[in-house]
């Protein structure tokens, strides 16, 4: 984004006004799609559940429903009705790095309870997939013990609130009340990267009618 602006302001500089309004249309979009594809996207693990912010939608997976988690071509859990959600700020390697990877060994232990699916190099520390597979199923072993869950961002945006990361263990080690009927992972759209989208086309379109 910053990149773009440089360029913005260089181009402003050197070609005017009137035949800068399609490049500058152009870096203005550009920069909406890098808010929302790189800045934006993190997974955020809080007490009781995780959050997948992702470019249009935001998924929300609470412990009391997660079942397994994946890693296959990114991070993505699966809950109690079979439902699934992927997280868009955690890819697996692709195939060269995968090359130079190996598998995360250290929560196959049979005395270490763990979610995630073994083997595979998308389960190594070292990469993304991994190293979000990892923070979420410590969360939820943490939730599960009755304990307070690490404040933990995986990718992306701050850290949350510490209210929220650090809520009371007790009410992890109430009695689950949620029914199979309800939906285990709740979506609401993602409005402040839409809006950042939505305003980077309408700036494209519109630098392009403005300078015939």
């Amino acid at each position: 984004m910053g990149a773009c602006l440089i360029v913005a302001v260089a181009t402003l500089i050197a070609s005017g006004w009137n035949q800068s309004l399609p490049a500058l249309g152009f870096l203005a979009a550009l920069a909406a799609f890098a808010f929302a594809a790189y800045f934006r996207p993190s997974v955020d693990i809080y007490a009781e559940r995780v959050e997948f912010i992702n470019v249009a939608t935001i998924a929300t997976v609470p412990f009391s429903r997660l079942e397994s988690i994946g890693t296959k071509w990114a991070l993505d859990v699966r809950a109690d009705d079979s439902s699934k959600a992927t997280a868009f700020a955690a890819p697996a390697p692709s195939a060269m790095k995968a090359r130079t990877v190996t598998a995360n060994q250290a929560h196959w232990n049979p005395d270490i309870a763990t979610l995630i699916y073994t083997g595979g190099p998308g389960t190594s520390t070292s990469t993304a997939s991994g190293a979000a597979a990892h923070m979420v199923d410590d969360a939820y072993q943490a939730w599960k013990k009755g304990e307070t869950a690490p404040d933990a961002v995986a990718t992306g945006a701050p850290p949350a609130e510490t209210s929220e990361l650090a809520s009371a263990s007790a009410m992890a080690s109430e009695p689950d009340t949620t029914t199979a009927s309800r939906k285990a992972i709740t979506r609401r759209p993602n409005w402040l990267s839409i809006a950042v989208l939505a305003t980077g086309i309408a700036l494209f379109v519109l630098s392009f009618s403005l300078s015939f």
